[in-house]
């Protein structure tokens, strides 16, 4: 069975670009070679390293519902120190149907509390379980497993959640708005991981607002703001006006202030104030 294809719908409403908005494009541009070539100039990286991270999401199309839950759980749990907790999400598959939502559902009858003591009685974790304790992790990760299954138990298939999305992609307020709306609906998923797991099962019109981008896009000036929203919506702009996606805008900027390139097991020791300081001596009054 073949991939859904995720759509990425470009948004043509824009007009004519005006000077103002050509110029601040050309100086985006420059701000993203800057950053692919910062990177390359440690000499453990090279451009395929680069690039790899950035196509990325070809590696994670998903082939039915039960991808997108799967997903969906690793995004609740992607928060700082909930991963050790947890583990790896795919280790917990027999509790929880092998991703089904449905029978997820009908096998602890919507209960997060019966999940919970199904996952400490059987499953073998070195984590404290404390079941009375709003912010313990396992709570939070068994209510955000039974609220998303809720959520995906509307849709019949891939898709029909595929459907769902496309009305979203047409503009950074659209879009913006599917991020919130999965925060209110799962327990868990934040606006930032709620961009998180949009990303990372393939729509490339999404970015995570992270610490990272936060802090870069902040710092250098192409946001005025910290705020999640507000850091998503520029991400957004600043793709649009060099013709990328958001995905590799964020995947760019994030390898910048983590320097985790991950899928080559490579840890380079990036210091993000020194390029944010750099971009700020070359073009900060463009911005």
């Amino acid at each position: 069975m073949k991939p859904v294809m995720i759509p990425h719908i470009e948004f043509s409403g824009k007009g004519k670009l005006m000077t103002g908005d050509k110029d601040k494009s050309a100086v985006y541009q420059a701000i993203y070679e800057e950053a692919y070539n910062y990177l390359l100039s440690f000499k453990e990286i090279n451009e395929s390293m680069i690039e790899r991270h950035l196509s990325r999401w070809k590696e994670n199309k998903p082939y039915a519902l039960e991808d997108v839950l799967l997903r969906m759980l690793k995004s609740i749990s992607n928060k700082r120190g909930m991963p050790k907790s947890i583990g790896k999400v795919e280790d917990l598959k027999t509790y929880l149907e092998d991703f089904n939502s449905n029978r997820i559902l009908k096998r602890y009858d919507g209960d997060w509390k019966k999940l919970f003591m199904t996952i400490k009685d059987n499953h073998g974790t070195n984590s404290r379980m404390s079941i009375n304790k709003p912010n313990n992790y396992w709570v939070i990760f068994c209510n955000g497993t039974i609220s998303a299954s809720s959520f995906l138990s509307k849709f019949k298939s891939l898709e029909d959640f595929n459907e769902f999305v496309k009305p979203f992609l047409v503009n950074e307020y659209t879009k913006a708005s599917l991020p919130l709306l999965l925060s209110k609906e799962i327990f868990g998923l934040g606006f930032a991981l709620a961009c998180d797991f949009l990303k990372e099962i393939g729509y490339l019109d999404f970015a995570k607002p992270d610490v990272h981008i936060i802090t870069i896009f902040y710092g250098t000036g192409i946001s005025k703001s910290k705020e999640d929203y507000a850091v998503f919506k520029d991400v957004i702009k600043f793709s649009n006006a060099i013709n990328k996606t958001p995905y590799q805008v964020d995947k760019l900027f994030w390898l910048v202030g983590s320097g985790n390139f991950y899928l080559n097991n490579i840890k380079i020791k990036t210091n993000r104030d020194q390029f944010i300081e750099m971009i700020e001596q070359k073009y900060g009054d463009r911005l």
